[in-house]
Order: C-alpha cells, then structure tokens, then sequence
C-alpha cells in the first residue's frame, strides 16, 4: 500500500486556549447567579466541562493511501485501517473526519490549521476530496 499523503496532526493549541476560557467563563458566571445552588451548579459546571471535554493532546499520525484508505497511528500504538464516511466535514480551513473501521467502530479527527503546516493541510484536504468524491454514490437521473 504506497502512501499518497502522510501527515501528523498535532492537538490544537488554539482550541484548547477557548476551550480553557469556555471552562472559566462558565464557573466564574457562578458571581452573577442569587441563591446558593445555581454558583455551585455553575462551578460544577465549569469543573466537569474542563475534566470531561478537553480536546485530545496526543498527537496521531494519518496516512491516506493512493486507493483512498486511510491509517491512523497514535503514538506508540498500532495503527489501524479506516475509510472516510459520510458526516465529515471538508472545510477549507478545517477538516473534522469521520473515519470508520471494518469492526464498526468511528473515530472523529478534527483537523485545524494550527495542527499541520499549510502544505499538509492542503495536500491533506485535497485527498480527503479526492476520496470523498470517489466514494460517493452516484445514482442515473430519471
């Protein structure tokens, strides 16, 4: 299998900045809220979106084929086998894959431009179109 475009994603600074400010905002609202229960419930919130919905911070390695498969290699694991389906998201300055395995598992890689340089977020997208407009179904008019 010769690789047409391997690239490594690395975890979005920027996302996990507004995600953080999210988080902070969320818990320091509990200033405006009357009553006892709704600051706490606001810092609660605040607490269990920064444990529970933080942005991945480990880096993957994405290599998408010439006949359009793609594998997906988290550092010091093996990599696995997938294929885009449909629900992706192929934006010009984002890319949010949904890749799915032969054992039915998805997996979701968002793709920002902090994450790769600008020729391999290019070469990456341009790809990922590529397969995306092989793949698709395509039904005669009537």
């Amino acid at each position: 299998m010769s690789i047409a475009v391997s690239v490594v994603v690395r975890p979005s600074s920027g996302l996990r900045f507004l995600h953080a400010g999210l988080c902070s905002c969320v818990a320091m609202s509990a200033a405006l809220c009357p009553g006892v229960a709704a600051p706490l419930l606001c810092v609660v919130a605040g607490l269990l979106g920064w444990v529970t919905g933080r942005p991945c911070g480990i880096a993957l390695h994405l290599d998408i084929s010439g006949v359009g498969r793609f594998r997906l290699a988290v550092y010091q694991e093996p990599g696995t086998t997938l294929r885009l389906l449909d629900g992706s998201t192929l934006w010009p300055g984002m890319l949010l894959l949904r890749l799915g395995g032969d054992d039915g598992r998805v997996r979701w890689v968002l793709v920002l431009p902090d994450g790769v340089t600008r020729p391999e977020l290019r070469a990456l997208s341009l790809a990922c179109r590529s397969v995306a407009g092989r793949t698709e179904i395509k039904t005669p008019t009537l």
